[in-house]
Order: C-alpha cells, then structure tokens, then sequence
C-alpha cells in the first residue's frame, strides 16, 4: 500500500455520494491522506478513509470535525448537495455548507491551496427545456435560482482574498456504480433491466418518443475522477470552469438493443409509463431475485429511484456540452458512452446486485 503523504491531505466533503466516493478512493489509492465528510459513511467502504459524520449546515459541528481532523489539509472537494424543491431555499442551503466547509477549514489553520466544486449542466438550464447546445462554459446563466452560481461567486472571491485557487467541473448524467444515491443512472437501467428479465419481457423505452430520440451525453465517473485529480494538481485549471463529459453522443433508440442483449432481453419500442407508479409493487419480485440469485441488496430502493428515472427518460430535447476548453487546457481523458454503461452495469453483476446472465 502507498504511503500516505502529509503534504497532500484532501477534505471530501459528500463522500458518501456517487462523485465523492470516487474520488476519495482514488486519491486514497493514490497515498493522499482523505477526510471524508457525511451525514453516512459510504458504501462500499473505503480502506485509508478518514470518516467524520457531520451536518455541514452545522456550523459549528463542521468546526469541531475539521478541527480534530483536518488541520492539514491542502485541497477540498465540494460533491455535496442538501435538495430542496425551492431552488432559492436550495442554494442558499447548499452555499452556506460549502462556506462552513471552507471556513471551517481555515479556522483549523488548514493550508489549503485548492478548492474544487462539482457541478453539472444545470448550470445552462438542461433541466428546464432546449437550451443552446453544445453548451459552452461562458454561456449564459440559465434564469433563476441555482446554488452553482451562488458556490462559484462565493468561492472566486474568497480565493482571491486567501491566495488559493479553485475549479469548478460540470458533468452531466453520470454513469458508474454505487447504491444509496438517488440521481444514478445506472441503477435505473439496471434494476429495470433486471426486473424486465424477470418477466419474460421485452426491454421496451419507458420514456417518451422524444427522449428515445433526442441526442443525450453522459459522464463517466472515472473520467470524472480523472478531471477532478487533473483539477486539483494543474495550475491552468485554477480559476476555471470545464465541461467534463464522455468523448461521444447518442440517441437512446441506438443504445436500447445493446441494452436489451445485457440484459438477455429482446428489443422493444417506445412504452411510455411513469415508473414510479409502474414499478412501485416490485419489491416482492425483486426478493424472490435476490433468494433465487443469492443478490447483495434486498433493498430496491437502494438502487433505483424510479422518479428519477422518469426525468432521466422524459428528456426531449438535446443535450450537448461542448469539451473543447477542457481539452485545450490540457486534460486528455477519453470515455466512450456504451463503454461506460456497460462496465458500470457490469460491475452491478460482479457485486450481485443484479443476477448474472442465464436463462
């Protein structure tokens, strides 16, 4: 195992999240020290991990917990989020964490150098309807409340007054394994899948004709983890936003077949049907798969969340980010969007959490 070193101490802060849990394994594999900061320890765990359960919208339990922990941290990430359905509620909820989060870290006499955010494409309003694609970083905020433009105000001027640098990084829908987290992908093809399987059913496109047709992207977790290492040690990075998505486009209606044979399923069309009422009476057939199959997860609902599955396949317009600035400054990451959905749904397989292939 490689030793840690005392001069590169990362603070995650969401580390029990799909992006947080990434990232502080890697840099834990890595020999950074990691301090790990969530209401709940991740799962799967992750050896070398320093875990602290904290609210960080508790000021001064955040303190208490950097304090004891942290005092020597050099980089924080921020892949946090607390929802709240008032987008104004939200990013003043979200802002104040990340604020005690960096504060905090001062207080404790931390010297920090680096400071990064994960945000998304809700920075150009993908959730609400078209917007201009390929979505370019300086192009304008989308109308409304967003905690991104709140966190990247916030953390440019404070870094301009402490003397330490930042980057925020917007992917888009990510693809990459993890149980608990209700914004997966992943865990939404999968389990239907599965459950499609079961059945004796075709894999029919639960979404609307225009989301089966729309362009989509996605993003690797592990290319998003290569972003944000690349990030947090490469000076052109300082100051900056990038897009971080896989390499290609695609339709849903190219990838389905590819899906439906994963899946030993035959192809079907478009279905529409609002999953989280459809498939809210699984939980039966999903425990006879888990004693026929010997699965690791009982519990459905840790590793879908139907109604994010019903906005994730109700998307009818196009989604495009443009990754011409990230790659001009220098980082070479490359994913393709199959390759990305298939290893991940592979290694739900490999965990049992979806039984493997057969008849």
């Amino acid at each position: 195992m490689t030793t840690p070193d005392p001069q590169r101490t990362a603070v995650v802060a969401g580390v029990s999240g799909i992006v947080g849990r990434a990232i502080a394994g890697r840099l834990v594999a890595g020999g950074w020290r990691v301090v790990g900061l969530s209401r709940h320890a991740p799962d799967p765990g992750i050896p070398g991990l320093v875990h602290r359960p904290v609210d960080l919208g508790d000021r001064d339990a955040c303190r208490d917990a950097l304090a004891a922990v942290a005092g020597d941290a050099s980089h924080a990430v921020y892949a946090g989020r607390a929802p709240d359905p008032d987008p104004a509620v939200e990013a003043a909820r979200n802002t104040a964490m990340l604020v005690n989060l960096v504060e905090g870290l001062e207080a404790a006499g931390a010297p920090l150098a680096h400071v990064l955010l994960v945000h998304g494409t809700k920075w150009y309003g993908s959730q609400f309807g078209a917007y201009k694609t390929p979505a370019e970083e300086d192009d304008p905020r989308a109308p409304g409340a967003n905690f991104y433009f709140d966190q990247q105000d916030w953390v440019s001027g404070r870094a301009a007054e402490a003397g330490w640098t930042w980057t925020a990084l917007r992917p888009h829908i990510l693809s990459g394994f993890s149980l608990g987290y209700p914004h997966n992908a992943v865990g939404v093809l999968a389990a239907y899948g599965a459950l499609a399987k079961a059945r004796g059913r075709p894999l029919t496109f639960p979404g609307t004709p225009e989301a089966f047709d729309s362009v989509s992207q996605i993003t690797d977790v592990r290319l998003l983890v290569d972003a944000m290492l690349w990030a947090m040690t490469t000076p052109a990075a300082g100051g900056e936003a990038f897009n971080v998505i896989n390499a290609d486009y695609f339709r849903w209606r190219d990838l389905w077949p590819r899906l439906a044979a994963f899946f030993g399923t035959e192809p079907g069309g478009v279905a529409t049907e609002t999953l989280a009422d459809t498939h809210a009476g699984m939980d039966a057939l999903w425990s006879g798969l888990v004693d026929e199959h010997g699965l690791s997860e009982p519990d459905l609902g840790r590793i879908v969340s139907w109604s994010y599955g019903d906005f994730m396949l109700r998307i009818g317009w196009d989604d495009m980010s443009s990754t011409l600035k990230i790659r001009r400054a220098g980082f070479e990451g490359v994913r393709g969007s199959w390759e990305s959905l298939a290893d991940a749904l592979a290694e739900y397989r490999v965990r049992r959490v979806i039984p493997r292939p057969g008849p």
